[in-house]
Parts: structure tokens; sequence; C-alpha cells
């Protein structure tokens, strides 16, 4: 049952189009997700916000995934920039100072840079340059080395889903995807919403290689919700539908290679005609 749930899910979402739509979620989330983050991940107190365009352009034009002039609780006014990265990139280096140079040239700001790394791959990017008349550095977080609990226990589901990214310590991932999805529920009334977030859990646990944990965690927690227009009652009904259609098929071919007549097959199974002909 999982093999087929997970076959389907890649020829939807495979490796190719992963990282697009990765950014479609960071879009949709990032001004919910983000404000906790940098609290209490990056240790950031901001008292003091505006969000600037994301286009940096003196003769080129860059496009940042976060940029906002801030003051922090020190006092400290600068130019916050957050970037997002789901694989590891050899010109992440470059293009962080290119960012950098860009900005304070159009701010005329001090810079603080900070990349949240959530790809499954050891991290490898390069996050220092020293050179003779050259020293620069910005901040990675690699977000499998923060305890998932602290993105489980925020206030917005925005963040909550993102505790599939962190780390589960000596917790079994199944556990730790079941305990989100209840959390996201808990956290959201709307059925138009749930399904947003469970439709980004299942990209979301793509990076990681968690695909067969959320099937089984998906099928752990179903039986919480009873109430028919709750989608994780609907994903079990659709589950056990096709389940039974899968049976209904095995059994239809079994008979064929039987010789059973095939208007025969299709009476005893309920399949029609054309699906046991194609067979």
């Amino acid at each position: 049952m999982y093999k087929t749930r997970t076959k389907a899910m890649s020829e939807t979402s495979g490796p190719s189009d992963l990282p697009g739509r990765y950014d479609k979620i960071l879009k949709e989330n990032q001004d919910e997700a983000l404000p906790g983050i940098i609290k209490n991940i990056l240790g950031i107190e901001i008292v003091k916000k505006e969000i600037l365009t994301s286009k940096l352009q003196h003769t080129k034009e860059r496009e940042v995934d976060r940029l906002a002039l801030v003051t922090d609780r020190s006092g400290q006014t600068y130019i916050l920039n957050i970037e997002w990265q789901s694989q590891n990139d050899p010109n992440m280096l470059a293009r962080m100072l290119e960012y950098r140079v860009m900005a304070w040239q159009k701010h005329k700001l001090p810079v603080k840079q900070y990349v949240l790394y959530m790809g499954s791959e050891k991290l490898s990017m390069k996050d220092t340059l020293c050179e003779e008349d050259l020293h620069y550095w910005y901040h990675i977080i690699n977000l499998s080395e923060i305890d998932y609990k602290v993105f489980l226990k925020a206030s917005r589901p925005e963040e909550k889903v993102l505790a599939v990214l962190g780390n589960f310590g000596a917790d079994p991932a199944e556990e730790v995807i079941a305990q989100v999805l209840k959390a996201v529920t808990a956290e959201t009334s709307s059925d138009l919403s749930k399904n947003r977030y469970f439709n980004q859990l299942q990209i979301l646990v793509q990076i990681r290689n968690l695909v067969d944990q959320f099937e089984a965690a998906m099928e752990s927690v179903k039986t919480f919700f009873k109430v028919e227009r709750d989608p994780l009652y609907k994903w079990g009904v659709r589950e056990e539908r096709a389940k039974a259609e899968q049976e209904k098929i095995a059994i239809a071919r079994s008979l064929k290679k039987e010789g059973i007549p095939v208007e025969t097959i299709a009476k005893t199974t309920g399949l029609s005609i054309d699906i046991v002909l194609g067979l």
C-alpha cells in the first residue's frame, strides 16, 4: 500500500521539480514562519521591522528570499537578509557576498545574513572567504540540527510544519510526523487550510526522504479524526477505496489467467469490462 502511494507522490512531484515546489511553500509561509525562527533560532529580538523589496539592482538585478530593515532589542539597526536553501549550492558563498554588497550599496546600512539549510545531504557550503584584502562570512543554520520540538511548540501552523525538517533525536520519524499532523490539525479550523498544510508536508518530507514514514503517520493518525469533512478522514476513506480497488484488480487478474470469461470476472469483481480487458 505504501509503495503504491509513494510511487504516485514521486510521479506528481519528482526530484527535478522539488526545488520549485518548495519555493512555493516558502512564499506561502515565510511571513508567518519567519518571526518565530528569527527569535527562537537566530536569537534576534526585533522591536521594529520594515520589509524591503526583494529585488536588488545595480548594474544587474538579483532577487533574495527575505530582506528587511530591522531594529533589534539592543537598539542596532541593520538590513536582515535570510535565504532558504534545500540543496548544497557550490556558488552560495559568492551569491551571499553579492547580495551583501548590493544591499549595503542600496541602503548604506550594516547587513546581517543567514542561510537556513534544510537539505538531506550533509552540509558542504562554504560560509567564509579569507583573502589578503577581503575577509567575509555569513551564517548558515542547519535546520536538521535544531530540535524539532522548537518548531512544534510554535503557535503558527506555518512554523509547525517545519518540524519535519528538524532533528528528531531518538524519536521515530513516523511518531514525529504524526505529532506534526495532529498539531497542525488542532491549530487549523478550515478544511482548506488543513489540506494546504498536508500538501506542504508531502513536499517537505520528500526533502528529507521521509515519504514512507509520512504515509505510515497518516495511516496511524487517521483514526483520531472521525468527522467526515475532515481532510484526514477523507484521506483515510480514499486510501481504503484505493486498497479495495487494488484487491479487485488482483482478483480479476488471477481469474483472467484461469481463463474465466471477461463478463463473469466483471460481474464477480464489480470492475468494468474495459478494465478487465486491459489487465
